[in-house]
């Protein structure tokens, strides 16, 4: 696989005049699309939850549908996915194209998103057999392992798709699918964080459960301390633990990890590391939360009416997850908190030697530009989409009435939050090997927060060892 060139794939955006703004990273990566029904990657000191964007979202020019009289079994397509999650996404482009069902085909192959057996069974696929893999999805953590490799995947460009088509997308996303100044892979999805608060604690505590009000005792990490302080003297604790945090802090990334000059990849961890650190020392140290790690039983549990605590950083799909673990519809609101940031996210590469680029091109465009499309995908499986004009008719009253993550935020209107969300996320120093930095990061922090490494600056240094013994990259 090509190494990231980092440096020329971000002046190569630039020169296409596209803003470097990404989505994609989590911790569950399996769940990184649509755990849940609901409506469904540096920080804006004072958000709030206004609708959508400044900006009037721009109605995209369409890609001619591909007429398939005449075709023959060799022009059938693969659709390969880890799980049933992107069928379910596509199955609703096919229901308004139904010409096209003898043309596809779906290959599940059952195992972890962001594993290796998934990457095996792709490149075997691409390298041999009879189905050779048109679109492959990819969660946010390993899409690159393809998207960057142009022996393996297609530019989208090439296949047909223009700026113009892309004029609704997310930047973050535009920039996440770009390499070299090539179009990669796209995305249906927007997993633009927020924070979800409990309501009854919010009433108690700041005298008023309403999204404006909590958003500004929240809009920055200094009045979310100050909220933290008032928590806690109400024998409450702000979060679950410090680790809950983490999303939103490493989003305010400030340049590349991992740089490479063409002769070696070099290491530069910025202020979103020690920051990170910190304030995670700062939770644990101050006893704002119950020293709790995302996704043990402990955090589970913490979200229940009968838990202590106020809020959690989640995504669209997490409200799945909370439903699961116990939370009860209509006790929670949503905000965007101190900074805009992303948690996971799928997506979608199309092979480079398809025999069917015409239809692998207008089915990703139908499933990623359509506004219509778009809707439907919310209002049928609760993804928040990438797509600002579906985004501003669900604000404006085409939600569907029964919308999952509506009832679960007391009927406030989710996408408001997401979409003004997704506006400010900047993950334009995104590289190939962040998954593994933070899960070093995560390592640290945990050693850091107890005690047994002793200052920040011994936590990075801990990172920068790892980084060098376990994947080969050192700090100058």
């Amino acid at each position: 696989m090509k190494k990231i060139k980092k440096a020329l794939a971000l002046s190569l955006a630039l020169a296409m005049g596209l803003s470097l703004v990404a989505c994609g990273d989590d911790d569950k990566k399996d769940d990184g699309t649509t755990a849940a029904p609901s409506t469904e990657n540096s920080g804006n000191d004072d958000n709030t939850d206004a609708p959508a964007t400044e900006d009037q979202p721009v109605v995209s020019t369409g890609m001619e549908a591909p007429d398939p009289s005449g075709w023959d079994e060799s022009k059938k397509i693969y659709l390969y996915s880890w799980d049933d999650d992107f069928k379910k996404k596509m199955d609703i482009v096919m229901e308004a194209h139904p010409e096209y069902n003898d043309y596809v085909e779906h290959v599940i192959l059952g195992v972890g998103g962001t594993s290796d057996e998934y990457k095996t069974a792709i490149d075997t696929a691409l390298t041999s057999g009879d189905k050779y893999p048109t679109m492959i999805p990819a969660d946010n953590d390993v899409a690159k392992y393809w998207s960057e490799d142009d022996s393996k995947t297609a530019n989208l460009y090439d296949l047909g798709f223009t700026d113009d088509m892309l004029s609704n997308a997310y930047d973050c996303a535009i920039q996440y699918g770009t390499y070299n100044g090539e179009l990669k892979c796209v995305t249906w999805q927007s997993t633009a964080g927020s924070v979800f608060y409990r309501r009854d604690i919010a009433k108690e505590v700041l005298g008023t459960d309403d999204p404006a009000e909590v958003q500004a005792a929240m809009s920055d990490w200094d009045k979310f301390f100050e909220t933290a302080d008032k928590m806690k003297e109400a024998g409450y604790k702000m979060v679950s633990g410090p680790t809950d945090v983490k999303y939103a802090i490493w989003d305010t990334q400030s340049q590349p990890w991992v740089t490479d000059d063409g002769s070696k990849e070099t290491l530069t961890l910025d202020k979103a590391v020690s920051e990170y650190l910190e304030t995670g020392k700062k939770i644990y140290d101050g006893d704002y939360s119950n020293n709790t790690s995302m996704w043990d039983g402990g955090w589970a549990s913490d979200m229940t009416n009968d838990g202590k605590v106020f809020c959690f950083f989640g995504c669209p799909w997490f409200i799945g997850s909370m439903q699961t673990n116990g939370a009860t519809d209509g006790n929670w609101g949503a905000v965007t908190g101190p900074t805009s940031y992303h948690w996971g996210g799928t997506y979608v590469c199309v092979g480079k030697d398809t025999p069917n680029p015409e239809l692998a091109a207008y089915l990703l465009y139908e499933l990623t530009c359509n506004p219509d499309i778009g809707v439907n995908i919310t209002n049928k499986t609760g993804d928040c989409v990438n797509n600002k004009e579906a985004n501003a008719r669900l604000i404006n009253g085409e939600l569907a009435a029964d919308n999952a993550a509506a009832k679960f935020l007391g009927g406030q209107n989710p996408i408001e939050v997401w979409a003004a969300s997704a506006e400010g996320i900047n993950l334009s120093n995104l590289t190939y090997q962040d998954a593994s930095i933070k899960a070093f990061i995560d390592e640290a922090a945990t050693a850091y927060n107890s005690g047994e490494l002793a200052t920040v600056d011994d936590a990075v240094k801990y990172v920068e060892d790892k980084c060098a013994t376990e994947l080969g990259i050192s700090a100058e």
